[in-house]
């Protein structure tokens, strides 16, 4: 099995293809299951850099591809309160390429969440979807037709829910239905989204009652606030969706050999709540976790720390941390040390990319 596949946006591709040829010869050229925790491209860019690797079945096959729901081509049909999540996606990938060719210096952690966002990882995706495979199967909490890619492993997915409009507090539901109304219908649908004309949505053409009305839920202060903010470049629009994208997460726990390994993705506060409520009986030490969220501030919720990684087990624990400081955030910078510290009094073998790593993840997962 293979997680993920990428770096942080905006950071150099160049080793992409040595670490590609050494999952090549590590796995000797098969891998029973891809696994994309979410769409964000610090998570999938290393596939489609090195698709001469992955994309060539004379060099690597894959038995299934596991991506969470929401990459469901017709997710949004499906589920329709969650369709304001795809505008925004669309209508932040219009600023992104606004954006494109001005001179503007942009705060770093926005910046990077703009390219994470652009549809750029559009091209990735189809890219993954169309890996020849089994079949790729788009999962969430409860599914488990999953088991027959192994018969020595048990894995059992704990997020995200089917509908991830669960994920949004009241005032991001009131941001993005104010949004959704605004922008108007979306330009071909989940399965065909191009940049198109979606550049001009910023200004609204295609509401006119925008300019002698609002949507219904929110005061007239709030609205003008929003669209200021939208007309003015959608900062908070952005941060929005980074946000709405890390809590679709494919979550799951992998059983083998006695050990119980927890892969959250980049799974924030939001849907940790939901996942610790829906999953009880999961929430028990386990042998290893790889952090979530890069180790960001509210990609841990304490609650579920003391259960999964109580200090009395720490002798027991491995911790695994992808981060890269000075990248993401500036406020509340990435890694956030206190979560870092936190984290290190839990286990009893902390590893974290920023580290020499050299020989080392051979020894920790195969011990």
């Amino acid at each position: 099995m293979l997680v993920d596949f990428g770096n942080a946006p905006g950071q150099t591709n160049d080793r992409f293809e040595a670490i590609a040829e050494d999952i090549e010869r590590e796995t000797g050229g098969h891998l029973n299951v891809l696994v994309i925790s979410h769409e964000h491209l610090d998570h999938i860019e290393g596939f489609y850099s090195t698709k001469e690797i992955f994309g060539d079945p004379a060099r690597m096959t894959i038995d299934y591809v596991w991506m969470g729901l929401p990459s469901d081509p017709d997710y949004y049909t499906d589920f329709p309160a969650a369709e304001p999540h795809l505008k925004l996606v669309e209508a932040a990938a219009a600023y992104g390429k606004a954006l494109a060719g001005r001179s503007l210096d942009l705060a770093p952690g926005f910046a990077t969440m703009i390219r994470n966002n652009d549809l750029s990882n559009l091209d990735r995706l189809n890219f993954i979807k169309g890996l020849p495979t089994k079949s790729v199967k788009y999962l969430r909490r409860g599914n488990r037709t999953q088991n027959r890619a192994f018969t020595d492993a048990a894995v059992r997915i704990l997020a995200p829910e089917k509908d991830v409009s669960v994920y949004y507090s009241d005032s991001a539901h009131n941001n993005l239905g104010a949004l959704a109304a605004a922008l108007g219908p979306a330009t071909g649908g989940a399965a065909n989204r191009t940049r198109g004309a979606l550049e001009d949505w910023w200004s609204f053409p295609k509401a006119e009652r925008v300019r002698s009305g609002r949507p219904p839920n929110l005061t007239a202060r709030d609205w003008n606030t929003l669209k200021s903010g939208i007309e003015g470049g959608g900062p908070e629009a952005i941060r929005t969706i980074d946000k709405a994208q890390n809590n679709t997460s494919l979550v799951f726990i992998l059983e083998a050999d006695g050990k119980r390994l927890l892969f959250p993705g980049d799974a924030e506060l939001e849907s940790w709540r939901i996942l610790e409520q829906e999953n009880s009986a999961e929430m028990k030490p386990v042998d290893f976790l790889k952090v979530s969220h890069h180790g960001s501030h509210n990609g841990s919720l304490a609650t579920v720390l003391d259960k999964v990684l109580p200090r009395e087990n720490a002798a027991n624990a491995t911790v695994m941390v992808s981060t890269k400081s000075k990248v993401y955030g500036t406020v509340n910078p990435v890694p956030d040390e206190d979560t870092m510290a936190d984290l290190r009094e839990r286990c009893s073998r902390f590893i974290s990319t920023e580290d020499d790593l050299e020989g080392l993840f051979v020894e920790v997962i195969l011990d």
